[in-house]
């Protein structure tokens, strides 16, 4: 990782976006979002004056004189997000640790359905960032790439999050609690909300039928009919995910629809500062016989420690796909 690239296409980034939030009546994160506009289209969208104009071109010609990958774009975007969701008093729970995203990539390489174009989905994509993450470690940019999420705003930053690392992704603005207009997707991902309500469910949702609101729960159950037959889901789960109420009836549904095939729990270390730990729950669609793997993945700086844990997971993919 070239941390320097990453700071100076930062550094440029933020500098056009202040321009616009300075001089062109935006918010920090409005800003951002047109800046991706402006680079995209190489030109200048918005009405301003002749020399924030120069200033501008002159920064995107900046931009066009360097060489970065994908990854590095992200990292600098990520950046410019957090300023932006500091500066606008919003939380930061959302951002998943980058190491996570990583695992769930190598997860995604070593699960996905061989011999088929590959459907990824994030249907709780927020601004992007997990997705986008994930899809930099993969070995192959899937087929097919969708994101769904209730917030408009967040589905603005989501788009450039994708157009800026040059994937072409379909985002629909709706809760993925309901009925959606997305194909059967091979492998879903998503960084669960830890908790909150969900009033408006499927009429056929069994969760719904039990009295169930609690919004990881009814999230679950959805996704699982977009899953392809050979499909998997991986999400970053709360360590106290099975343990609210309605979980007897959540396992039923997903021993309905599915199977976990995994459940890892992550390092404590990567979510310091919260109150809960957090785990990778994997689910698979097809009928399995063995009972799922449950492991605990230690400090990922212990390499050694790490790497006989991935073995570990390695073999039970093996074994049982």
């Amino acid at each position: 990782m070239r941390h320097d690239v990453i700071e100076k296409l930062y550094d440029c980034l933020d500098e056009m976006a202040m321009l616009l939030v300075e001089h062109g009546n935006l918010r920090y994160l409005d800003a951002l979002i047109a800046t991706s506009a402006n680079i995209m289209a190489a030109d200048i969208l918005q009405e301003v004056d002749m020399e924030i104009e120069i200033k501008l071109f002159a920064l995107g010609k900046e931009l066009n004189e360097m060489e970065f990958n994908s990854e590095e774009v992200r990292k600098a975007l990520q950046l410019a997000l957090l300023k932006g969701l500091k500066s606008d008093n919003l939380s930061l729970d959302g951002m998943t640790p980058d190491g996570v995203a990583i695992l769930i990539g190598y997860l995604v390489d070593k699960l996905k359905p061989a011999a088929k174009e590959l459907k990824v989905a994030d249907f709780v994509v927020g601004t992007g960032n997990l997705l986008t993450a994930v899809l930099n470690t993969l070995k192959e940019t899937p087929a097919a790439i969708y994101g769904v999420d209730s917030d408009y705003k967040a589905l603005e930053l989501a788009k450039m999050m994708a157009d800026m690392q040059a994937y072409e992704a379909q985002f629909y603005q709706q809760s993925s609690t309901r009925v959606m207009n997305v194909p059967l997707i091979d492998v879903v991902i998503g960084d669960l909300p830890g908790g909150g309500q969900g009033e408006l469910v499927n009429e056929g949702s069994a969760l719904g039928a039990a009295g169930c609101h609690y919004l990881p729960y009814l999230l679950v159950e959805n996704h699982l009919n977009y899953l392809s037959e050979e499909g998997y889901a991986i999400y970053v789960i709360d360590n106290d995910f099975f343990s609210q109420e309605h979980a007897a009836k959540l396992h039923e549904v997903i021993t309905k629809k599915a199977n976990i095939f995994m459940l890892l729990q992550l390092p404590e270390t990567m979510f310091k500062g919260t109150n809960e730990g957090k785990s990778l729950l994997v689910l698979r669609k097809q009928k399995m016989e063995n009972e799922a793997l449950v492991a605990v993945l230690p400090d990922f700086n212990d390499r050694k420690k790490v790497q006989a844990t991935l073995t570990r997971v390695e073999d039970w993919i093996k074994l049982n796909t």
